[in-house]
């Protein structure tokens, strides 16, 4: 057995674009969601767009998804968005598909350049018995987080409907992992085909004809220079920002399952727990003090909304309450038991 690659790309894993989740705004905020709704519900602000390198963690786009459904009454905005996505609203990430030779090549131009947008999941084109399937897999960190999964889903559906007429077929059938809801209408619109809930994998298969036969708009000159900007970005990306804020998303999903440890978020991030510590050494990062922050953050937060004490403990995988006294106590200079004895 060779050696364990490290995932080149790991520093991008469960985050999302800001250039993308800009459009995500625009779409919210159209449908009645304000722009300063969804900022607070994220935890950013104006500045953390000027950054057009900009990254943030998915779970704030799940909050700030949640928060949407709930205040418009729309238990399926997410899908409702994600389906008015355009291939063209993002930048050449989207645009690239318009300028491939056939389906085949816009599924490789997806692996490739998906994570650009957000990186939540393994797309993949496969044959199996004479099926041509393209599967979206999701991390295991997202499964739960159902309004992110809509939202690209829906964003999915809109690319393969274009993509399915430019080339003469339909679609022929879409799994999906989550259970049918009440009102699956939105499901059956999007992808115009039948649509199976409570699958193994998500999936779309396509026609055999479609993967090979050239779409209209092909352009070999524009795909190239495509190409050739979405790998600068690639190879460009903010390092240590990105790697940071990959880090404590994972440590957020380890402690939600009540344990957390260096070597369970290299796990998480893909990564050997090796090539983690050289990364971490490399990018001046203290493992310890992104725990202790995010755990101070993940406090601050429950606190607020009234969680009491001990549950805060578990919730930030703590292994006893002595140990939570002790980090509470670096943290604000008391113990627990004598800030809750200080006058409000």
């Amino acid at each position: 057995m060779g050696p364990i690659k490290e995932n080149k790309y790991a520093h991008l894993r469960m985050t999302m674009s800001l250039r993308y989740l800009e459009v995500q705004l625009e779409q919210l905020e159209m449908s009645g969601f304000s722009r300063q709704d969804s900022l607070e519900a994220l935890e950013l602000t104006e500045d953390d767009f000027l950054d057009p390198r900009g990254r943030t963690d998915v779970a704030r786009v799940e909050r700030m998804l949640i928060a949407a459904a709930e205040a418009l009454s729309a238990p399926r905005i997410s899908m409702q968005i994600g389906y008015k996505f355009r291939v063209h609203d993002f930048e050449k990430t989207g645009s690239i598909y318009s300028y491939c030779e056939n389906l085949a090549q816009v599924f490789e131009m997806n692996r490739r350049y998906q994570r650009l947008a957000i990186d939540i999941a393994t797309p993949k084109y496969c044959v199996e018995n004479g099926r041509h399937y393209f599967t979206f897999n999701p991390y295991e960190e997202v499964r739960e987080m159902h309004h992110v999964m809509s939202l690209v889903l829906g964003a999915y559906a809109t690319a393969f409907r274009w993509l399915s007429w430019a080339s003469g077929h339909e679609l022929k059938e879409v799994t999906l992992m989550p259970r049918a809801p009440k009102d699956t209408r939105i499901y059956e619109d999007a992808m115009q085909c039948p649509v199976i809930f409570g699958a193994p994998r998500n999936h779309a298969e396509f026609h055999p004809h479609a993967m090979e036969k050239t779409l209209l708009t092909r352009d070999a000159e524009k795909l190239a220079q495509a190409v050739g900007m979405l790998d600068k970005i690639l190879e460009r990306g903010d390092e240590s920002e990105n790697f940071k804020i990959a880090i404590t998303a994972s440590i957020r999903s380890a402690m939600s399952l009540g344990a957390v440890s260096l070597s369970s978020v290299a796990a998480r991030m893909d990564m050997p727990e090796r090539n983690f510590r050289q990364k971490l050494k490399s990018q001046g990062l203290s493992f310890r003090k992104l725990l202790e922050d995010e755990r101070k953050a993940l406090f601050q937060e429950l606190h607020t909304n009234g969680e009491v004490f001990a549950a805060i403990s578990q919730a930030l995988a703590y292994n006893d309450q002595a140990a939570f006294n002790k980090a509470f106590k670096r943290w604000y200079g008391v113990t627990p038991s004598q800030y809750k004895s200080q006058p409000v």
